[in-house]
């Protein structure tokens, strides 16, 4: 059975229950380990910034032993009689004058070193090894070297031959004149990081990182790194590196062996440079804040478990309240469900069980009503039924008879139809013969137009013939104008070239070829003479004939003008032919028309009687079945009274009679018709 079967299967208590638990412990739970995520948050956030307080603390005080081993080294570079005795580089003299304050500066105040170098770095004087001087330590003590470069005070670990150290260096001048510098190196051993423990109650070790491992310089615990590896490099690399680690060690100054939580942050320290030495890491045990987590962890168990079982609490109360109303309800719907519709069903309050009450018992109230009605119109509906069946067999034989007739009328009309049809195809042959008459008379009617239009056609050309001879004639009388014209510059010529052969005979030899030439002239002009006098002939037989052919021409305008007009008489007697076979055309058309719809109109009332003579046996089968469902309908009401008297309407008896007459003996059907006839068509 899987887990949604028996959910669905269970009481409704115990689904409140289920519901209501589950919803608390999910906000138990949530709200709990929220909470216990932030106030984790928070812990860690006040436990990295304890630690950071720690880390400036210490780098404070590395920075505070390097100010005043650089105010030690300025108190004596500034002492005249060390800046005599340092030029004039008597080293005895000043062994004499501070080996004593080494010895007291190294006893009570934890300084290491206090020596002079010269340029570059020399060792001048080693107070603290007076009978070692003179090697060079530029290789290794960069400080002395920028420090004598520089002619400024350099100050900050840095590694030397005796390991690392905290120095102070400061140069000294004489007279403007730089000598060489003073340093004073500081404690920065085991004793430094135990006096930070002791005065701030926190672990602390400086690892000193290269390539291949790490090395502890000075803590104060023992036992491996509590960081890992790859954090205390990160933290070199200048990311400042916070973690949560449970320590298991040996403490300094201790035997047993201690096991607490603990809280580490590391960051790098750099150099005198500022270039990364090595990395601080500081720890603490967080057993006070893991405490404080575990006291709000099982205070917030407690408090979730309470509001755990108090919403269970009020859940069951809340369930056994909605539980009893619903078997209230469940009873009254019951009783409806068994009939029983004299008691009210009791009322559940305003909330949605009390919307459900009330809906049932409007429920109850209107099937208390309706079985009252049915009880009432049961009896009402039987004497219906019997009246329909009698009323039923009176309208079949009425259809038969009605079927009869129209069976009559149906064959005349087919009748009717047949001489409908004859007369239409007869009609289709006239409109055929009316057609190809139109058709003839339109084909007619256009070779006259074509005609008419050949006529126009010469009457056209005729026309600009005779305009064509006329100024034919209008020019060959020019042409005699200019032999007019000619003939008379021919007989100027002559008498010119007559008078100019007087002129040469008269000239003697001299004129002799003149006179050649103007006979010549004058027999050129007898040339032309000639010549336009036959032109002249020619031109008046070309006129004669002209004329001749502008009379012929007219005679034939006069002649195609009546044959026009004769074609235009011929195509308007088309014309009317053409609109007469038309009008006949249309007109059998027409008839056409109308004959074909009185055929098609017999036809859909032969049909129409068809059908109806169909609908009249349909409905006389109709009738025949509506009559065997009236019978039917009174056993059903005698059924029905029988089911309504099973209901309990009143307190006053268990039952009550519906006072419904017996059903009536099934009444005998009318003759033609079947007891099972097929149900009538559904209504549109």
């Amino acid at each position: 059975m899987t887990g949604g079967g028996m959910y669905s299967k269970m009481r409704v208590w115990a689904k409140i229950m289920v519901a209501m638990g589950a919803t608390v412990a999910l906000v138990t739970v949530v709200l709990t380990v929220l909470s216990l995520h932030a106030l984790d948050r928070m812990i860690a956030q006040a436990e990295r910034t304890e630690l950071e307080g720690h880390m400036r603390t210490i780098t404070q005080a590395i920075a505070l032993e390097a100010r005043q081993g650089e105010a030690m080294s300025a108190l004596v570079a500034t002492l005249p009689d060390v800046q005599e005795h340092f030029a004039a580089r008597d080293r005895d003299a000043l062994a004499r004058q501070f080996l004593p304050v080494y010895d007291v500066l190294a006893k009570g105040y934890d300084v290491e070193q206090f020596q002079f170098h010269t340029p570059p770095a020399t060792s001048f004087l080693r107070l603290h090894k007076p009978e070692k001087y003179g090697d060079d330590l530029s290789s290794f003590r960069h400080t002395v070297v920028i420090a004598n470069q520089t002619h400024q005070p350099t100050r900050g670990l840095e590694v030397g031959v005796a390991g690392l150290g905290l120095r102070a260096v400061m140069p000294v001048f004489s007279h403007g004149t730089a000598l060489g510098t003073v340093e004073f190196g500081l404690s920065f051993g085991q004793a430094f990081f135990d006096h930070f423990k002791a005065m701030n109650g926190a672990d602390v070790a400086l690892y000193l990182l290269d390539k291949d491992k790490i090395t502890p310089f000075g803590r104060t615990y023992d036992g491996a790194p509590i960081m890992p590896e790859d954090m205390l490099r990160a933290a070199l690399a200048g990311t400042p590196q916070f973690y949560h680690s449970a320590m298991v060690g040996r403490q300094k100054g201790e035997t047993g062996i201690v096991t607490a939580p603990r809280a580490a942050y590391a960051r790098v320290i750099p150099d005198y440079a500022g270039d990364p030495l090595g990395v601080i890491e500081i720890s603490m045990d967080r057993s006070a804040y893991q405490a404080t987590f575990d006291a709000a962890r099982n205070t917030a168990l407690l408090v979730g478990a309470a509001t755990l079982l108090v919403g269970l609490m009020l859940s069951l109360l809340t369930a056994r309240g909605l539980t009893r109303r619903i078997s209230l309800l469940i009873e009254g719907v019951g009783a409806v469900a068994r009939g029983d519709l004299a008691n009210e069903i009791p009322e559940c309050g305003a909330d949605e069980l009390g919307d459900l009450a009330r809906a049932a018992r409007d429920m109850r109230h209107q099937l208390h009503d309706l079985a009252q009605e049915v009880r009432t119109h049961t009896g009402t509906v039987d004497l219906a039924a019997r009246d329909i069946a009698g009323a039923i067999e009176g309208q079949a034989a009425t259809s038969s008879q009605m079927s009869a007739s129209v069976a009559e009328i149906t064959s005349t009309m087919e009748e009717l139809s047949a001489s409908s049809t004859q007369i239409a195809e007869h009609s289709k042959s006239v409109v055929e013969i009316a057609n190809t008459t139109y058709e003839s008379a339109k084909k007619g009617s256009e070779a006259m137009a074509l005609v008419l239009g050949k006529m126009d056609d010469i009457e056209s050309d005729n026309q600009n013939s005779l305009r064509e001879i006329l100024d034919l004639g209008n020019k060959s009388k020019e042409i005699s104008r200019v032999m007019e014209i000619i003939n008379a510059v021919a007989d100027q010529t002559k008498l010119i070239a007559f008078n100019a052969a007087l002129e040469a005979a008269s000239a003697g030899d001299a004129g002799r070829r003149f006179g050649v030439v103007a006979a010549e002239i004058r027999r050129l002009a007898d040339s032309v003479t000639d010549s336009t006098g036959e032109i002249e002939t020619k031109i008046g037989l070309i006129q004669d004939s002209i004329s001749r052919l502008v009379i012929t021409s007219e005679k034939g305008a006069s002649t195609i003008l009546a044959g026009r007009e004769a074609t235009t008489h011929t195509a308007e007697r088309m014309a009317d032919l053409v609109e007469a076979a038309r009008q006949t055309s249309s007109a059998a058309q027409q008839i056409s028309l109308s004959t074909q719809q009185q055929r098609t109109a017999s036809t859909q009332v032969v049909i129409a009687l068809r059908e109806i003579v169909a609908a009249s046996s349909h409905t006389a089968q109709s009738l025949a079945r509506v009559s065997e469902i009236s019978r039917e309908m009174a056993h059903l009401s005698a059924d029905l009274g029988t089911l309504v008297n099973r209901f309990r309407l009143s307190t006053a008896t268990s039952g009550e009679t519906t006072g419904i007459p017996p059903a009536p003996a099934t009444p005998a059907m009318p003759e033609g018709t079947s007891p099972s006839l097929p149900s009538p068509p559904a209504r549109p």
